[in-house]
């Protein structure tokens, strides 16, 4: 890790060398994988940061655009439509993450902006005029193509990255017959998260202990307690030491969502060692590989059923899930990728003044 490091410094000094960059940052949050971006641009040119809220904050990015050479903006919605459009007005480039919502038609599930005429207007022109479209994964990038119209030939994958230092299984007496799955509770995600499918499937696995964490977001918590039996719990919002703690305990993580674009917190769980059962949907299978159970079709039986068989497996199944994201989704390799696509938009934006 401390070789890759080096050689990360030894890129950014690089980057410097050839021109000092000015970046406006433009997000709607800093989520754990939107501040990793930040920090890494921070580290190899001079950047401006707009967190956008709401039309009070166009000013803001108008002024900044200004300044920058690139603007860089995390998932194509109101605050990249600024972005992009003042980046066009000004002759500076724009790169625009895809990640989210932004590019998805689920209709069934009436997720995705692509799913409301009044929305979908948004999108289409942040990734139309985008130079530099990076989405989080094969899935990603296909939804990108076909829902957003996107130009194949300026999209550049980009995974997510992760340090697996930040992510270890803590444990000291060896996994629980714990089986875990992360992220905020409202009505939406009870369907697209699978929590029901997961909160159901517990009846029938009682002496294993179910747990979901995130934070509740309206009254959809109601509803999933009224349908738990006694070995689920709920543990609301947790910190990350607590957060890391669960995941050391657990032996097995769930992930049967019907739509990811990549899926961070489940392969935080595989860096503690989690052994994934999940959905065949998404970008879910590019995360996990060969290393999880995949349920085809998620029934809560079917779902137990996979369940119980990872709780029979030795650890060392745990450690092949830590093992694939440590070599497939290193943060140094997000690091290094990133810092070339910058380093690509200065090479254009050189050519076209001279």
């Amino acid at each position: 890790m401390n070789i890759q490091s080096s050689y990360c410094d030894l890129i950014a000094l690089d980057h410097k060398k050839a021109r000092s960059l000015r970046i406006l940052f433009v997000h709607q949050g800093l989520q754990s994988f939107v501040q990793k971006d930040l920090e890494i641009l921070r580290s190899a040119y001079e950047v401006r940061e707009v967190w956008f809220r709401g039309l009070r904050s166009v000013h803001a990015i108008w002024s900044a655009t200004q300044w920058a050479d690139v603007t860089f903006s995390w998932f194509g919605k109101l605050h990249a439509f600024f972005a992009v459009l003042f980046s066009k007005l000004l002759g500076k480039k724009a790169v625009v993450v895809a990640g989210g919502d932004d590019v998805v038609y689920l209709p069934k599930l009436k997720y995705g902006l692509f799913c409301y005429w009044w929305k979908k207007w948004c999108p289409l022109f942040v990734f139309k005029y985008a130079d530099l479209v990076l989405p989080v994964s094969r899935y990603n990038e296909q939804e990108t193509i076909k829902n957003a119209k996107v130009d194949h030939q300026k999209i550049r994958i980009l995974y997510h990255g992760f340090d697996s230092n930040d992510f270890q299984n803590l444990s000291s007496i060896g996994t629980e017959r714990v089986a875990i799955t992360v992220g905020g509770v409202d009505w939406e995600r009870v369907q697209r998260k699978g929590y029901e499918r997961f909160v159901r499937s517990a009846k029938y696995l009682l002496d294993v202990q179910f747990i979901l964490i995130g934070k509740w977001h309206d009254d959809a918590i109601d509803y999933l307690r009224n349908i738990a039996s006694e070995n689920v719990v709920f543990t609301g919002q947790v910190s990350d030491e607590e957060l890391m703690r669960w995941l050391s305990l657990a032996k097995v993580y769930v992930q049967v969502s019907l739509h990811e674009a990549f899926g961070c917190s489940l392969a935080e769980a595989m860096l503690c060692e989690c052994i994934p059962v999940v959905s065949r949907t998404a970008a879910i299978p590019e995360v996990v590989g060969d290393t999880g159970f995949y349920v085809d079709d998620v029934t809560p039986q079917n779902l137990a059923s996979k369940i119980k068989y990872a709780m029979t497996l030795p650890d060392d199944y745990g450690k092949k899930a830590r093992q694939r994201i440590i070599e497939e989704f290193p943060l140094y390799r997000r690091r290094q990728q990133i810092l070339e696509a910058m380093k690509a938009m200065s090479a254009q934006d050189t050519e076209a003044s001279s």
